[in-house]
């Protein structure tokens, strides 16, 4: 629901993510261009602080986060041009 009213309010995804490094090093690089941005987390994993791991026997722990950003509509072509590391090149 979160995503669909960023959407609504003008910001657009730009990465989508379950890997926590890779969603580390796009936010400081889209910080560091001035790059106006929001992220999201969603848990997906079964495990809770009231069932413990027992719930989650099978499950790949490294695939239960999903780490979303959004940048600003007319942000989007340069955020994008910074994740693939090409606007130094410009």
């Amino acid at each position: 629901m979160m995503s669909l009213w960023l959407m609504i309010c003008g910001w657009r995804e730009v990465i989508c993510t379950f890997d926590a490094v890779q969603f580390g090093s796009a936010m400081q690089a889209l910080q560091k261009d001035g790059i106006p941005c929001r992220s999201r987390t969603v848990n997906f994993s079964s495990a809770s602080r009231r069932t413990g791991t027992m719930c989650a026997v099978g499950e790949r722990m490294d695939r239960s986060i999903e780490y979303q950003i959004f940048v600003k509509k007319q942000d989007l072509p340069k955020a994008q041009l910074v994740l693939q590391g090409r606007l130094q090149s410009l």
